[in-house]
């Protein structure tokens, strides 16, 4: 399953419509926030939308909203000049709320953290997540103010850079392991069926074991919104399993022909997602050169699709001459709107398919040595 930091903003329903009711959200906040403007924002997957902000005048600000059901949202800080403030602080606004935020003092990099907040439960469980989260969380965000300090200057230390990145992908690691445990013991969440469908991404590759994740949510929130999405996902990527034949597609060559996928039947075929300005697709591009050279006399060919930009044919091209792909080429240059990318639910790249020669997909996602190792099993 693939992993994914939960706190990406996405629209959720807990049940169906409900009329319009209004909602109130009240706040108490150190005297440092006075004359700061409090956001309250809506997510959705169409970006976000503002409901209310409210100045603070002697550490308190109220904001009233109306929505027809329970969503996403975020507490946002402004800030001016020079001040030392600036934070947001997700949470769940339903109809009706009458919620209260309370925070005794700024809470460091984010100076919206270690609020109280109350009269939600679904941000109860928000809080409960994020507390289990901190041990990993609170290092990440002192990196990430780090990292921006020392990109700002003039003399780099670029071995301290180094570090640091090293670091912050230890915390991250320990925040993935912090997020599946909670979202193991908590089954009875809606947060933790949000954590469950945002690490899906954007194309399950273990239908059996993320299926058996959802089954351990209660039926009510299976069918809920976000489960309902998540079941969605699930079938949908299910057309893209082991053992499914590939859809067909055809698209441009960079000769300005038409080629389709079916035009390679009857070979073992690599089905290449990447694109001239991916940098770990041309990092990755020297492994399937070294696997096409040592397997294209063995009924082996590739099929690279590119996500290059409209207008970036020239671009496209010179990738494929720098980088030695000697192979077949096809993109509409349409870059994520690309009608190949969304058949096949590329949300990342590079991403790859190894094809049977007839049209099944047998691997997926064959990096490096596994490429080579994959390519020999099947090629006796």
């Amino acid at each position: 399953m693939k992993k994914l930091m939960l706190g990406c903003l996405t629209m959720v329903a807990v049940s169906g419509a409900f009329a319009q009711k209004k909602s109130v959200i009240t706040g108490k906040v150190p005297a440092a926030f006075n004359n700061e403007y409090i956001y309250l924002f809506s997510a959705s997957e169409n970006g976000y939308q503002k409901l209310d902000s409210a100045l603070v005048e002697k550490g308190a600000f109220k904001l009233q909203y109306e929505v027809a059901d329970t969503l996403q949202a975020m507490l946002s800080l402004s800030t001016k000049g020079d001040k030392p403030l600036g934070g947001n602080q997700p949470l769940f606004i339903t109809p009706g709320d009458k919620m209260t935020f309370t925070l005794k003092a700024p809470g460091g990099p984010n100076a919206m953290s270690g609020a109280v907040i109350k009269g939600s439960e679904l941000t109860r469980q928000q809080l409960e997540m994020d507390a289990a989260l901190a041990p990993a969380t609170k290092g990440m965000d002192s990196l990430n103010m780090l990292a921006q300090k020392m990109m700002m200057q003039e003399n780099k230390d670029t071995t301290g850079y180094y570090a640091m990145v090293v670091a912050y992908m230890k915390l991250a690691k320990e925040k993935d392991e912090l997020q599946e445990k909670f979202m193991l013991s908590h089954t009875n969440y809606y947060v933790s069926l949000i954590m469950l469908y945002e690490n899906m991404g954007g194309r399950v590759e273990d239908i059996e074991g993320t299926q058996q994740l959802l089954d351990k949510f209660p039926l009510a929130l299976r069918q809920s919104g976000v489960g309902q999405k998540a079941t969605a996902l699930l079938k949908a990527s299910a057309l893209l399993g082991k053992n499914q034949v590939a859809p067909d597609f055809s698209a441009p060559t960079p000769d300005g022909k038409t080629m389709k996928l079916s035009d390679l039947r009857g070979k073992y075929v690599l089905l290449d997602f990447w694109a001239s300005w991916c940098g770990p697709c041309r990092a990755e591009n020297p492994n399937v050169v070294k696997a096409y050279n040592k397997f294209k006399d063995r009924n082996f060919d590739i099929l690279g699709v590119s996500l290059d930009r409209t207008g970036d044919a020239a671009k496209w091209t010179a990738a494929i001459e720098e980088d030695g792909l000697a192979w077949h080429h096809v993109s509409d240059l349409k870059w994520w709107k690309s009608d190949i990318a969304k058949l096949y639910m590329i949300r990342s790249i590079p991403q790859n398919f190894l094809l049977d020669p007839q049209g099944r997909i047998i691997a997926t996602n064959l990096r490096g040595e596994a490429l080579e190792k994959e390519l020999e099993k099947v090629l006796h």
